[in-house]
């Protein structure tokens, strides 16, 4: 397998087209009412936990390293790294229009120390096979399950961290996260983003086997000292159609405008709150 399928569409196309991504997905299976405020009725965020602010500057310290990697076939320099985690975290923080919402005892300064421990520790353990493809956007089409015909009007979309190739041409997606606690088993049995990505690659023609795609996580844990583990979770045909199931119900379920209230743990950090609850 070459590297054709791995020709993907653009973000711009994404926005232009008709689409559910993971992240709306979770959302609405979370709360649909989080989901009306963010993705319909467009209500002004409230508040932007710091927590979004430092996954995004260790993602985007993570890019530079993979790029530079692709790009020059050599780790770059762990300083380099790091200043692309500064850069994005100082960014994040000095441009946020809301405020921003902190755990008991984190300060702004405590989280940059933490992500610039994360992004040293990413770069001392971290060992990933070929890089094949970096920040690489899908969009795949699914299966109309109520009418039979086709497929949806609204596809598939998202955005794959890394793409990775072994020696014998097998793909791998893997997937950097942050975390509080280390991901159970029960977890990774049912989480939905490694699904969504690995039917989104089997749309691409790129599965890891003939009937499973293959997703490595690879987590920085928020511990006192922090840790850098990996989980690999494999999807197969009976999950992908569980999934176009689900996505088929969800999308009916936003067609109808069902966006009842969800109450629970997730309101603590939610960003729609006093529109919600007040």
């Amino acid at each position: 397998m070459n590297d054709q399928g791995l020709t993907s569409v653009t973000r711009e196309d994404i926005e232009a087209q008709l689409h559910i991504s993971y992240s709306q997905l979770n959302t609405f299976l979370i709360c649909p009412m989080k989901y009306g405020h963010n993705y319909v009725w467009g209500t002004p965020h409230e508040s932007k936990p710091v927590a979004l602010i430092l996954g995004r500057a260790v993602h985007k310290a993570a890019q530079v390293f993979y790029n530079r990697l692709k790009q020059a076939n050599k780790f770059p320099a762990v300083d380099e790294i790091c200043d692309a985690f500064k850069a994005d975290f100082d960014e994040g923080v000095k441009h946020a229009e809301v405020e921003i919402t902190f755990k008991d005892g984190e300060t702004v300064q405590t989280v940059r120390d933490q992500g610039i421990e994360f992004v040293r520790l990413f770069h001392s353990q971290i060992q990933p096979q070929e890089i094949a493809a970096v920040e690489l956007p899908f969009s795949v089409a699914v299966p109309d399950i109520f009418t039979g015909r086709g497929n949806l009007p609204a596809r598939l979309t998202g955005i794959f961290d890394l793409i990775e190739r072994d020696s014998q041409g097998t793909y791998l997606i893997a997937e950097l996260k942050t975390s509080a606690q280390r991901f159970s088993s029960l977890k990774l049995e049912y989480d939905l983003q490694a699904t969504v990505y690995s039917y989104a690659l089997s749309k691409l023609r790129l599965s890891t086997t003939e009937s499973s795609c293959l997703v490595r996580y690879d987590v920085l844990i928020k511990n006192k000292k922090p840790a850098f583990e990996h989980y690999f979770v494999s999807r197969t045909e009976k999950d992908y159609e569980k999934l176009i199931h689900l996505i088929n119900h969800v999308l009916k379920a936003i067609e109808a405008r069902v966006f009842y209230r969800q109450t629970g743990w997730q309101c603590a950090d939610c960003q729609f709150k006093q529109a919600c609850l007040g």
